[in-house]
């Protein structure tokens, strides 16, 4: 293992980006790099995958996969493994919705739910919550959130609570108090009120984000997901370069710094 990240460290797939001058390393400063690295971007590449699984399905009854800006929800209590987050909750119905962010702002709605605790989490591709509109941010009123994508510049109308995220893509685990299954038709009414709508769409008729099933199976990246072993490393990098080569194309940088390597956003 050591030499592998040896190898790692040593490849063209990062040093050119961080290293501003070619000096020499020892195996120990390299093995370190090799390490630090995987640490960085391990977060992208799991983050990513889990998109590209849940948005490789068809969107049906009790499943949390489904196209990109749009909800899906789970409209019973989850089964003891269900694993798609780490542990499921038992006193709340899911909400899931990832948001593309790479063209324009997207509104994510709730209705009012009547005193009735909700929250909307936003994870940002590092798997940091940014945000979480509901019931203990902002209330239990219906709620407009103006989600907007890194260097956006336009104004937000007034009637909107903007949200500014860290990244292009965005996962929303939306969880909505439930007090056993005599209550799930209550639920089940809040659940459609939560809505995704790109900004240039609101106002208008909705118009259903369109399904594109891929050519990899959601069985394929799931598996995918299970396997963290030595023998990934190298797979791993190159997908977190070719998720570092489209976040800079939207306008993100990856610079390095005395503090450590740090995503920086054009503005």
């Amino acid at each position: 293992m050591r030499n592998y990240l040896l190898a790692l460290a040593l490849s063209s797939i990062f040093l050119p980006a961080l290293a501003p001058t070619a000096h020499a390393i020892t195996e120990d400063e390299a093995h370190s790099i090799g390490v630090n690295a995987y640490l960085y971007f391990y977060p992208l590449v799991t983050m990513d995958i889990t998109r590209k699984q849940l948005s490789n399905q068809e969107p049906g009854p009790g499943s949390l996969g489904g196209p990109m800006n749009r909800f899906a929800n789970i409209d019973a209590f989850p089964a003891a493994d269900m694993r798609v987050v780490v542990r499921p909750n038992f006193d709340t119905l899911y909400s899931s919705g990832w948001l593309d962010l790479t063209k324009e702002p997207v509104v994510v709605s709730a209705p009012d739910t009547g005193g009735r605790y909700y929250l909307l989490p936003m994870l940002d591709m590092w798997t940091d919550v940014f945000a979480s509109p509901g019931w203990r941010t902002t209330g239990t009123g219906a709620g407009n959130f103006l989600v907007t994508p890194p260097g956006w510049t336009g104004s937000a109308p007034a009637e909107f609570t903007r949200i500014n995220a860290p990244t292009p893509f965005v996962w929303i685990i939306g969880r909505t108090k439930t007090d056993g299954p005599a209550d799930y038709d209550a639920v089940h009414k809040i659940q459609a009120g939560y809505k995704i709508t790109p900004l240039s769409q609101w106002g208008k008729e909705p118009v259903a984000p369109e399904v594109k099933i891929g050519r990899l199976p959601a069985r394929e990246i799931e598996r995918r997901i299970e396997e963290r072993k030595e023998a990934r490393a190298r797979k791993d990098f190159a997908e977190a370069d070719r998720i570092r080569k489209e976040l800079d194309a939207l306008g993100v940088l990856l610079e390095d710094s005395k503090a450590g390597t740090t995503w920086k956003y054009k503005t």
